[in-house]
């Protein structure tokens, strides 16, 4: 027998702090205020790939990968304090689709063995359980754009930097992509009402 409930967390929160968070493999959650959480996310996800696949070590090494991410899903929230979080839709990556194209075959395994899914699941339920409005957006080019002067350019990342090569801004690469992210979500349809008190870059 199976039972199901569902906790009453009362009204979304009413406030205007719009926080993006790009998702990563250097760091599991980097925040548009400029903060990275999980950076040894890499080191957990090397440790189960390591191990013989279905023997002991690796469950032992995938629910203390589990585990960790759960802390990080806390941390973010507590850290930041946001009334909204945008996150990057990042639904069929495991199918043929452009977000799949778009990744080398590695950083595909890697994405299937930290679970991404899991990780914005648990985002998700914090967001849910500390009445904080969970949105996504598109996440096409969001690593590739400046916010500073919109220049859209592949060479603008080289690894985990950003260097826009048409107005020469700099930042940690995942830190300006959950900056687009945020940006994105603000000037879209259903994000005008945040526009004055979040849309910014880091200029």
């Amino acid at each position: 027998m199976q039972f199901s409930f569902e906790i009453e967390t009362g009204t979304k929160r009413e406030g205007k702090k719009v926080i993006g968070i790009d998702t990563g493999i250097n760091a599991l959650a980097s925040s548009s205020s400029g903060e990275q959480y999980g950076t040894e996310i890499k080191e957990l996800i090397e440790r189960v790939k390591r191990c013989k696949y279905g023997s002991k070590g690796q469950q032992k090494a995938r629910r203390a990968l589990k585990q960790r991410i759960d802390e990080i899903a806390i941390e973010v929230i507590n850290s930041e304090n946001p009334d909204l979080i945008v996150v990057e839709q990042l639904k069929n990556m495991g199918h043929k689709s452009k977000v799949k194209r778009l990744l080398t075959k590695n950083i595909r395994r890697s994405i299937g063995i930290w679970n991404w899914r899991y990780w914005l699941m648990r985002i998700e339920q914090q967001c849910e359980a500390n009445r904080i409005s969970f949105r996504t957006v598109s996440p096409y080019y969001t690593s590739q754009t400046c916010p500073t002067c919109g220049h859209v350019d592949r060479k603008n990342r080289n690894g985990i930097e950003f260097k826009c090569q048409s107005c020469g801004h700099t930042d940690n690469a995942d830190v300006n992509a959950a900056l687009n992210i945020m940006n994105r979500f603000i000037l879209g349809k259903y994000g005008s009402q945040y526009k004055q008190d979040n849309l910014r870059s880091f200029t």
